[in-house]
C-alpha cells in the first residue's frame, strides 16, 4: 500500500538552525505544500525547553488572508490553536488538517527525526554526542545528528541550513508565530 507521499509525491523542504554555543539545535523545521496550503512540524529551543509542534499554514499561496494553525502539543491528532504574532486561540475540534494528511505528518516526523536529529536517552545518544563534544559543540536533550553538520552552512555563530530552492518565507511567517527563541529576520 503506497503512503500519500508517494502516491502525490510529497518532497518535504527543510530548514536548520544551529548555535554553536549554548542552546546547540535552534530550529529543526520541515514542511511541504499541497494546494495553496503549507503542511509541516517543527521543534528547537525555547530556553532549555524544546517544544515540538505540527502546523498548517492554511492559505498561504493564495491572495487570501493566511491562517496559521498549530497543535498545542507534539501530537498532530490533538488539541489546535491558531497563532498570530500577537495572540494564540484554541480552537474546537476537528482539527484543521484531514486525517488523511495528519498520518502522513506523523510518518514524515518519524522519518525526518531518524534521519537529522538525537534525543538523550535513546538508543546510541552517548556515542553521537561524544562526536559533538569531540568538536567542541554543545549537546543537550535535542541535538542534530553529527552526520548531517556537513550540511550546514558554517558561516557565524549560528549555522544554518536549506532545502535548495525552499521558500524562506515560510520560516520567516513561522518564526513570529511559534514558541521557539529562533526567529529569522
Amino acid at each position: 500500500m503506497k503512503t500519500l507521499s508517494q502516491e502525490i509525491m510529497i518532497e518535504p523542504q527543510v530548514h536548520f538552525a544551529y548555535a554553536l554555543r549554548g542552546a546547540g539545535l535552534l530550529c529543526a523545521l520541515f514542511w511541504f505544500v499541497r494546494e495553496d496550503h503549507v503542511y509541516g512540524w517543527f521543534t528547537g529551543a525555547r530556553g532549555h525547553e524544546h517544544p515540538a509542534r505540527f502546523f498548517m499554514l492554511e492559505h498561504y499561496y493564495s491572495t487570501r488572508q493566511t491562517v496559521c494553525y498549530r497543535s498545542i502539543e507534539d501530537d498532530v491528532y490533538g488539541n489546535w490553536l491558531i497563532a498570530s504574532t500577537k495572540s494564540e486561540a484554541s480552537i474546537d475540534r476537528p482539527v484543521p488538517v484531514s486525517m488523511e494528511l495528519c498520518h502522513e505528518l506523523e510518518r514524515m516526523q518519524d522519518v525526518f527525526v531518524r534521519e537529522w536529529l538525537f534525543f538523550e536517552g535513546e538508543p546510541g545518544y552517548e556515542e553521537q554526542a561524544a562526536e559533538l563534544r569531540q568538536r567542541k559543540l554543545p549537546v543537550l536533550a535535542l541535538n542534530i545528528r553529527p552526520c548531517k553538520l556537513g550540511k550546514l552552512v558554517m558561516d557565524g555563530p549560528v549555522w544554518s541550513y536549506g532545502s535548495p530552492g525552499a521558500d524562506a518565507h515560510i520560516v520567516r511567517f513561522l518564526s513570529k508565530r511559534w514558541p521557539l527563541d529562533y526567529a529569522l529576520d
